[in-house]
């Protein structure tokens, strides 16, 4: 077996060495190899110790030496450090960009989930305050209303998907679809009012905030109109046998309160910014116009959004709305001592005695404090009827007791006998109405109602003759389902795919 240890190096080998730690650093190590070479052990000879420092110097030297020789060469070296920072910036160009596909993917998540739950968006100029998302508790728990903090929770609530809440409250300035239908009805002193009735889906909306919201909070004692157990009766009952009796008339009542004063009432009930915005525009709506453009059919809101009259919500609402403003007028009756009642934008004072003679002052008094209210009076319905007139409130006399016009009672009486008589219906009408057996029916009940003894026969009567004449009191209009914008939407997409998805 050849001996490793004492084997002789090649001359290329021992060239290497020489060249890497200087020739006397090799002689050194040879001759410790072949043992020619004797040191007492734990003592360092100066001569070995002076070989190896050459032998480390010579391998610094050569370090040098070679970075001398690339930096000599300028153009090598900065190629190198191109390389060498191309490289580096191809390396973070690929992490920046796998960072920035995870940032896109985890924020089309976070859109999509947000999307899902939540309402972040619903038109122009009501969308600031959804995302204040935090309702006061304890004040809801106080009126005892139902607690949302979310859209998710409301919409749970009402049993509705996130996407058909945003569909019906959403604010469109131009827009396909409507969510009412609008007619006009004759007034009883002339004119016309416009009715707007909500579609089935938004009429079901407007309900549940009726019954889960509004109706829990009382109105004012001085509140008659849309109450339950009050009725122009009880408005009118504190104002009989009074001595002077002011009726005064709101005007455009219902579109005086704006979608701000709506979104403001379910603030104060403790609602926030984000459930009272979506409540308001669930329960107002602008006047649009109606355009015809390449055979599309367009609606353009034209004003600022209000209470429609026709809605559900709308009586609770305004109920609500003039709290502050029924305690005023209370407060200033009672100092001056008149009465005060109000049947929805009816307001009637009376007074009796030494108090009449306050009647100017209440006057001035009241002017001030509806237009503090943001309200209007109608002149030509402000009336002050004195001791010997006819006084009336909401349609009832009250001179001596509830009672209905005997004129206008024996005008009813005459056409029912007409109706009797003649087997017909033609030519004939009540009220400036359109509908003269509706008409008459509701009038028989507003008798029935002031006045139980003279309204029971007549009731029976009308009764007959709606039979006769084969009346349906609730006339069904089935509305018209808009369509998709789109006209090249597959029908049968539309079968799969929620139709409010559409828009």
């Amino acid at each position: 077996m050849v001996n490793t240890e004492n084997s002789q190096p090649t001359r290329q080998q021992l060239y290497e060495r020489i060249k890497a730690s200087g020739r006397n650093a090799v002689i050194l190590e040879e001759m410790k190899r072949l043992g020619f070479w004797k040191s007492d052990e734990g003592v360092s000879e100066i001569p070995e110790m002076l070989i190896h420092k050459e032998a480390d110097l010579i391998k610094e030297l050569n370090k040098l030496l070679q970075q001398q020789r690339i930096y000599q060469n300028r153009e090598e070296a900065l190629k190198q450090v191109r390389k060498a920072r191309l490289e580096q910036s191809r390396k973070k160009r690929e992490e920046n960009k796998i960072l920035r596909k995870q940032k896109r993917e985890a924020k089309a998540a976070r859109w999509k989930e947000l999307k899902d739950k939540n309402i972040i968006y619903l038109g122009e100029k009501v969308s600031k305050g959804l995302n204040n998302q935090v309702s006061d508790s304890n004040k809801l728990l106080k009126y005892q209303l139902p607690v949302f903090q979310t859209a998710e929770e409301l919409s749970a609530a009402m049993k509705i998907t996130i996407g058909e809440l945003k569909f019906l409250s959403y604010n469109r300035t131009i827009s396909k679809i409507n969510h009412y239908r609008r007619f006009y009805i004759p007034k009883k002193t002339g004119g016309k009012r416009l009715i707007s009735t909500p579609m089935p889906r938004l009429k079901k909306a407007q309900h549940w905030i009726l019954e889960n919201i509004l109706n829990k909070i009382d109105a004012t004692e001085s509140a008659h109109g849309f109450i339950k157990k009050r009725s122009i009766v009880s408005n009118a009952l504190p104002h009989v046998k009074a001595e002077v009796v002011v009726n005064i008339d709101l005007k455009d009542f219902f579109p005086s309160i704006n979608y701000r004063r709506v979104k403001g009432l379910f603030i104060a009930l403790g609602y926030s910014e984000q459930i009272s915005t979506i409540f308001a525009l669930i329960c107002t709506e602008p006047d649009c116009d109606q355009v015809e453009l390449d055979g599309e059919t367009y609606y353009a809101a034209g004003s600022e959004r209000f209470l429609p009259q026709g809605a559900p919500t709308s009586p609770a609402i305004t109920n609500l709305i003039c709290r502050k403003l029924d305690k005023r007028l209370k407060g200033i009756a009672y100092k001056l001592h008149f009465n005060y009642t109000r049947y929805a934008d009816d307001l009637t004072f009376s007074a009796s005695g030494i108090a009449t003679s306050n009647t100017s002052t209440l006057l001035g008094f009241v002017k001030k404090i509806i237009k503090d209210e943001k309200l209007y009076i109608n002149p030509d319905k402000l009336r002050v009827l004195r001791k010997g007139a006819r006084k009336e409130v909401t349609g009832i006399i009250v001179n001596d007791k509830p009672s209905l016009c005997r004129k206008e009672l024996d005008k009813f009486r005459a056409l029912l006998h007409q109706i009797e008589k003649e087997g017909t219906i033609k030519g004939k009408h009540w009220n400036n109405s359109t509908n003269l057996l509706a008409s008459i029916k509701g009038y028989a009940n507003f008798v029935k109602m002031v006045n139980p003894e003279k309204g029971k026969p007549l009731e029976e009567r009308v009764k007959k003759i709606l039979e006769t004449h084969r009346y349906k009191h609730v006339i069904k209009h089935k509305p018209k389902v808009p369509e998709a914008p789109d006209s090249k939407i597959n029908p049968e997409a539309i079968k799969k795919k929620p139709w409010w998805k559409f828009w």
